[in-house]
């Protein structure tokens, strides 16, 4: 999604005031517990019907004049419109979709919420190649009069790194092997992702960009199966599928409720592609981590949703 999540927030701001005006202060109070439960509960609801996959079941938790940037889309806004834009989302292929909710806050008297929540969205690319998207979620619900929650403002923000291909990175590193006695298939190695676009502007001084993001690191394979090693129910069962050089980029951090802030750590992006066992002796299916490096040391890892692999 070329938007940045700022710019999208700024637009927020306007569509908050548009189509929440102030004048929702005021008349019996609302406990902000019970509305804020009420909330989760119905975004709950919400994500246990995008695993149907039926448009009709996603747009009934909308209200008529919802404003939606989906994955894959464009702003949308009216009901053909937005009808539309969930139907190009829902018919990806091979679709899986998944999301927690991070922080709530209810505002307005108890009859609006924002909920800011992490997802992760897996489908097929027009080569049949299996792609992993993770990032932030920012919905706004309203209550109505009959006492049930809709979204009004529900956006999508892609959290991907934005960097530099390194000069001189190492040769990509790719392993496949599974422990003895697994039974579990090998999926074939992927071709490299293409590089992500690089920041704008001028470039970087070589010291400078030492400064920004520190030193590349070496051993950045040996860190990330020592994370494994600590982190996995089962590590012995890891099938690694690629683990990629290092890049220049940042992960993004959002602080705050309402009046969200983002926050870059900049470093050396590592991706790693693995599949692992749950506590069930079951293989979760190949999933895509990314890592943090300042120097050799792992400073962020950004997960995808858990399956009980994870301890």
């Amino acid at each position: 999604m070329k938007a940045g999540l700022l710019a999208s927030l700024g637009f927020l701001n306007i569509t908050f005031l548009l189509v929440c005006p102030p004048a929702l202060s005021g008349g019996v109070a609302v406990d902000p517990v019970a509305a804020a439960a009420a909330v989760r509960k119905a975004d709950a609801d919400w994500a246990a019907a995008a695993a149907v996959g039926s448009v009709g079941d996603w747009l009934s938790f909308y209200d008529a004049d919802a404003i939606i940037l989906l994955p894959k889309g464009n702003l949308a806004s009216g009901e053909e419109l937005v009808r539309q834009s969930v139907s190009r989302l829902l018919t990806l292929p091979h679709l899986s979709l998944a999301w927690r909710p991070i922080e709530s806050t209810v505002v307005g008297s108890g009859v609006l919420a924002v909920l800011v929540e992490a997802y992760e969205l897996r489908f097929d690319d027009s080569r049949g190649v299996p792609v992993s998207d993770r990032g932030r979620r920012l919905e706004i619900w309203r209550k109505r009069a009959d006492g049930s929650w809709k979204c009004i403002v529900d956006t999508w923000n892609l959290d991907a790194a934005i960097a530099t291909p390194a000069a001189a990175a190492p040769p990509r590193e790719s392993t496949r092997g599974t422990s003895a006695g697994s039974t579990a298939p090998l999926a074939q190695e992927e071709s490299p992702a293409p590089a992500a676009a690089p920041e704008s502007g001028p470039p970087v001084p070589a010291r400078e960009a030492t400064t920004k993001y520190g030193d590349m690191p070496t051993h950045y394979a040996e860190a990330i199966r020592q994370y494994y090693r600590v982190h996995l129910k089962h590590p012995e069962s890891v099938q690694y599928r690629e683990i990629s050089p290092p890049e220049q980029g940042y992960i993004t951090e959002i602080t705050g409720g309402l009046l969200m802030r983002e926050k870059h750590e900049y470093g050396w992006t590592v991706k790693a592609t693995i599949n692992a066992k749950d506590s069930h002796d079951n293989y979760v299916g190949f999933k895509s981590y990314t890592f943090l490096f300042r120097g050799e040391k792992i400073v962020d890892a950004r997960l995808p949703l858990p399956a009980d692999e994870m301890n």
